[in-house]
């Protein structure tokens, strides 16, 4: 029989359970789809008067510009 103090016990406890956190983050971590700013193209917007680019994920076809307010449509070519 292998005979532990409390504190060791313990300590081998925290180290075991450390260990098993750090690989199962690690496993997930690499099964994220990498390239999420790939997804941010579809929401981004240049205003046709100010020119300001910015990202807006709530509307499809028209939005409205954070900066000078006025709306954009989407397709617009800017010129």
């Amino acid at each position: 029989m292998i005979k532990l103090d409390i504190g060791s016990l313990i300590f081998y406890y925290t180290l075991f359970s450390a260990i098993t956190i750090l690989v199962i983050w690690t496993l997930f971590a690499y099964k994220r789809p990498k390239g999420t700013a790939a997804r941010d193209v579809d929401y981004t917007w240049k205003c046709s008067v100010c020119y300001h680019s910015y990202i807006d994920s709530k509307h499809d076809e028209i939005s409205v510009c954070p900066l000078c307010g006025s709306y954009n449509k989407k397709g617009e070519v800017v010129k």
